[in-house]
């Protein structure tokens, strides 16, 4: 029977300390480690075919490492393309922080006991209150304008593409092209924002099957609109690393239950 390895038999050849190891193999980015000690743990692991074992990980810290995402299910093409690119964007920042990232389906609102926290993205607020209601772990809501100021709330900053399109246009002589939110209170947000506002239909409907672009002066702050803004477009790009960041500090904020923090983040 061959010998089973633990994390400090690697810790040991590696020549560093049982911590390190741990930040290396759950991919922390978020400590100083040089890609030379990565590099060596790496092999070390690959060498003596270590698995880290995953259950017992989580029944020592009370913690599954995954996090829930709800998306709706859109009938829009330029919506499902923004939902991947959101969900790419988190799933990338969740696993530099050793977290994995569960899609849900909207019709499965259950009470979630397989993750540590729950986000709802571009949902209607009786949605996101529904899931609120049947879960008792951190929910936090993305791109989604609740009254109820006990969830974390990220959302673009909408202030700031304004100020953008400010210095680029010169004037207010410009229009905002936007993917129509499902969350009625982000709409009225974003009509109180903008001089004028141009949501994408739901269906992308229009007797070619596509929508055609748009003439002058064109703003736009969602990569997928890109093909509709036209030679007029101005993008003024919302970072959706960063904005993932964010909800992940808000996730941490949540589990540890910080007090009188902002909930209301634009990003």
């Amino acid at each position: 029977m061959s010998k089973k390895y633990t994390i400090r038999d690697i810790a040991r050849q590696a020549g560093v300390s049982v911590a390190t190891v741990s930040y290396v193999i759950n991919h922390r980015e978020d400590q100083r480690i040089s890609d030379e000690t990565k590099k060596k743990v790496w092999q070390i692991v690959n060498l003596l075919d270590y698995k880290p074992n995953s259950s017992a990980k989580s029944l020592a810290t009370n913690k599954t490492y995954n996090i829930a995402l709800f998306l709706r299910r859109e009938k829009s093409l330029y919506k499902r393309s923004e939902q991947l690119a959101v969900a790419d964007a988190l799933a990338a920042v969740l696993q530099s922080h050793g977290y994995h990232l569960l899609l849900e389906s909207e019709e499965n609102v259950s009470r979630i006991d397989y993750a540590d926290a729950i986000l709802c993205y571009d949902t209607d607020t009786d949605f996101f209150n529904h899931v609120g209601d049947n879960n008792l772990i951190p929910l936090i809501a993305i791109d989604i304008l609740t009254p109820l100021q006990i969830f974390f709330q990220v959302c673009t900053d909408y202030a700031g593409i304004k100020a953008k399109a400010a210095k680029h246009f010169g004037s207010e002589d410009y229009r905002y092209l936007c993917l129509a939110p499902n969350n009625a209170e982000l709409c009225r947000l974003i009509r109180s924002t903008f001089p004028s506002v141009i949501f994408v239909p739901e269906n992308d409907s229009c007797p070619s099957g596509e929508l055609p672009a748009f003439s002058g002066n064109i703003l736009y702050s969602q990569q997928s609109l890109a093909p509709l803004a036209g030679p007029g477009g101005f993008y003024a790009a919302c970072c959706l690393r960063e904005k993932m960041e964010q909800v992940f500090a808000c996730f941490e904020l949540a589990v540890n239950r910080v007090p009188d923090c902002e909930h209301n983040l634009f990003v």
